[in-house]
């Protein structure tokens, strides 16, 4: 059976797929005389309308587990997961790129996905369409089944002077004809009233949050940067009779060092509401540190840069170069660097007014996940 799309309009169409994605199956009589299911889901990226034209997953006449039962229920959330996280494509998705004249760019967030089921010897019927993204539901069953938004009326967040904010959404406003798996996420461009200066390395992390959404925390505690360094040593077996002066031989070899660069970043002083976004960057798949040089924007450029030469706008044979600096980017940091990182914190013990009073407040460990002198071929 051809899929027949549906528009996600609802909370009820989103998945998150670090959770369980269970789907129960029941014949037209809502009876115990189901007997097996076969189904096909489609999973595809890109455009909502370009669903494949082979299914990606099927499954083949599924019995029922018990004699009474009356569904069969199927469970696919590490399909659709592995489905996200790779791709023939591109094997880092999703990824997060800061950008420090606009929002960063994103990619990869989340996948398609349509059900089409066969009960027994009755017609096909379909399920529908699905959106689905790396998140987990913790708590989840406590505020109604469905995911919430982030916003500064959950959590009492900290900015910081010079560093451009955003946060992602889930679009449900696509249709089957407009929706694809970039504009299924919205990213919103924070402008915040108030902003506090880091004191030391200024710094950012991003993050993976429970919807499988791209976050952003600002720490503002102490921040320390180590390298760990490791190296092969062996020995020569011989010594070149030619070179006889022993003396500046090097009868010791070392092999090309691995530099392990290790960041300790300390959150500072948080608001005990902060405590659900400290678990959730110590549970999160993947993490950027994003660190900043003091160079900040400071006269806007007019026109677009193209081979450092500003060309008018009636020139179409063009090659935009860098983006525009306006008067919006004053002020905010020219120069960074973005690094992928893995976390090293696997304990969290949650802080609380009563029991610390005013001293909350976290330290994160984290190592790059490259090494410091790249040895890869």
């Amino acid at each position: 059976m051809t899929p027949i799309l549906t528009n996600i309009d609802s909370k009820a169409k989103i998945f998150l797929a670090q959770s369980p994605i269970h789907f129960n199956f029941q014949n037209e009589a809502t009876d115990a005389s189901i007997q097996n299911v076969t189904v096909e889901a489609y999973l595809w990226r890109g455009n909502q309308i370009d669903v494949p034209t082979a299914p990606s997953l099927v499954f083949n006449n599924i019995p029922k587990i018990s004699p009474d039962d009356n569904y069969i229920a199927i469970e696919i959330s590490n399909e659709v997961r592995a489905f996200i996280t790779s791709s023939n494509l591109n094997k880092n998705n999703p990824q997060w790129a800061y950008n420090t004249t606009g929002v960063p760019t994103t990619s990869g967030e989340g996948v398609y996905f349509h059900i089409v089921y066969k009960v027994d010897l009755e017609s096909e019927k379909q399920l529908g369409t699905f959106f689905a993204t790396t998140g987990y539901r913790y708590n989840f069953e406590q505020k109604g089944g469905g995911y919430t938004t982030f916003e500064d009326g959950e959590t009492f967040r900290k900015y910081a002077f010079g560093i451009n904010y955003d946060f992602s959404a889930i679009n449900l406003t696509t249709t089957v004809a407009t929706g694809s798996t970039q504009t299924m996420v919205n990213q919103v461009v924070v402008n915040p009233s108030t902003r506090m200066s880091q004191t030391g390395v200024k710094s950012l992390i991003a993050y993976i949050n429970r919807l499988g959404l791209w976050d952003t925390f600002t720490p503002f505690g102490k921040f320390t940067e180590s390298i760990e360094t490791k190296r092969d040593e062996y020995s020569n077996s011989f010594r070149d009779p030619l070179n006889v002066n022993a003396q500046i031989q090097h009868l010791k070899q070392v092999g090309a060092p691995k530099g392990n660069r290790k960041f300790s970043v300390n959150t500072g002083l948080l608001d005990e509401k902060n405590n659900y976004q400290i678990r959730e960057i110590i549970q999160s798949p993947k993490v950027y540190l994003v660190i900043f040089s003091d160079d900040t924007f400071t006269f806007p450029q007019i026109g677009i840069t193209i081979d450092s030469t500003v060309a008018t706008i009636d020139d179409t044979g063009i090659t935009i170069d860098s983006d525009t600096v306006t008067m919006d980017n004053i002020g905010f940091y020219s120069k960074f660097v973005q690094i992928p990182v893995k976390n090293g914190t696997t304990n969290f013990l949650k802080k609380t007014q009563l029991n610390d009073k005013s001293s909350i407040s976290y330290t994160l460990e984290f190592e790059e996940v490259n090494n410091f002198i790249n040895d890869i071929q």
